[in-house]
């Protein structure tokens, strides 16, 4: 266990992963993440739009994750990971969470759809999709990817993969900028 542990630490330090976590996703867990992900980050210029995108993965993990725990009220949290790491002069913020395979295929489509918006038309159907219903099986206002997109200077990236129990696991990453650009 203990050589295990050392190449998992000397792996997230050759991937310069800043942070990382691995559970369930409870309100109370993801307020202390943030309080973390705040202290961690607090010198960093983008830190802002770092939060923002890491708050919209949790709030994906935590609502829409297959896989779920129940807190001791009985109430259901989602269960998956979510790291930041830094790479030359990007910051990558990631989620990974199972889920079954028609969300797969619909959050792909999603990704694919956003990627090829710019970023006006992007507020643009932010801005629209606050006034419609949310969409079915949605948990908010069906903003999160919307506003994923809008925050990344990237298009986003994902993977599908095999999990257990015909579930796939849906991973997603923002990448954001180091130094703000002042034509975004």
């Amino acid at each position: 266990m203990a050589n295990d542990l050392l190449e998992f630490y000397n792996n997230m330090e050759v991937a310069r992963i800043l942070f990382a976590f691995k559970g369930t996703i409870s309100q109370n867990m993801l307020t202390q993440l943030s309080f973390v992900l705040k202290q961690q980050a607090q010198e960093e210029p983008q830190i802002n739009t770092l939060f923002g995108i890491f708050i919209e993965l949790t709030q994906n993990v935590r609502h829409y994750s297959a896989e779920q725990s129940l807190d001791e009220k009985g109430n259901p949290f989602g269960i998956g990971v979510i790291t930041v790491s830094e790479e030359n002069n990007v910051y990558s913020i990631s989620s990974g969470n199972a889920v079954k395979p028609d969300i797969a295929m619909r959050l792909a489509k999603n990704c694919e759809d956003l990627n090829a918006l710019d970023k006006s038309a992007l507020n643009r159907l932010y801005k629209q999709r606050l006034l419609d219903e949310p969409p079915e099986g949605s948990k908010g206002a069906g903003v999160g990817l919307i506003e994923i997109a809008r925050r990344s200077d990237f298009p986003l990236k994902y993977h599908l993969r095999e999990y257990k129990e015909g579930m796939k696991f849906f991973i997603i990453n923002a990448q954001v900028k180091k130094v703000a650009d002042s034509n975004s």
